[in-house]
């Protein structure tokens, strides 16, 4: 099947470069109808770069594959920009999109609602999430002016907030004995969920 696709270019990859950048080798020599989905679809990357595209459209490449295989795709991936490839990458996977992207947009029900990089993205979010070891109870927390919700995971207390220095200053003066305190802007995940819910009611 590589054979046959990499034909319909003038100056494809070599075979054994093309095999070697996909980490394919362990199954090429396998009959493409005896491949698990996931080798399938890493066959299938492969025949789509083999014609060093200058420009490439991807639509979810990663669904079916286990976390060393995404990987791996995410590495290819990573080399083909830096050949001068360009990339048009569909995801529903947001930690990809934060990994590979320089600019993302963000689509929901058919329309476009924010376009920008990851990090303009996230600015679009205010919300930060303050978390912390302290002895202050969730309730007590709950009813600060600025928290927006408060949950306890695995011993540490997680506060959802808009404004983190003020809340900050005030957990300093409330538990002497606080620790481990850390702020966290909201990530790409965070920003889809809370942008798709402004933009587009449900």
């Amino acid at each position: 099947h590589i054979d046959l696709a990499s034909s319909y270019y003038p100056e494809p990859y070599e075979l054994d470069e093309l095999i070697a950048l996909t980490d394919i080798r362990a199954f090429a020599g396998k009959r493409y109808g005896d491949l698990s989905g996931g080798q399938k679809r890493q066959v299938q990357f492969a025949m789509a770069i083999c014609g060093r595209p200058l420009v490439l459209f991807l639509d979810e490449p990663t669904v079916g594959l286990d976390v060393q295989a995404r990987a791996r795709m995410w590495s290819t991936i990573r080399v083909l920009i830096q050949q001068g490839c360009s990339i048009v990458l569909t995801t529903h996977y947001l930690e990809e999109a934060e990994a590979l992207a320089d600019r993302v947009a963000v689509i929901a029900k058919g329309k476009l609602i924010a376009e920008g990089s990851v990090r303009e993205i996230r600015s679009l979010v205010a919300r930060k999430t303050i978390s912390c070891a302290t002895t202050l109870s969730p309730e007590s927390l709950r009813t600060w002016s600025g928290v927006q919700a408060v949950v306890v995971e695995d011993g540490r207390t997680k506060l959802t907030v808009v404004e983190a220095e003020p809340i900050v200053r005030k957990l300093l003066a409330a538990d002497a004995h606080i620790e481990d305190l850390e702020i966290h802007r909201a990530g790409l995940a965070e920003a889809f969920l809370e942008l798709t819910r402004e933009k587009v009611p449900s």
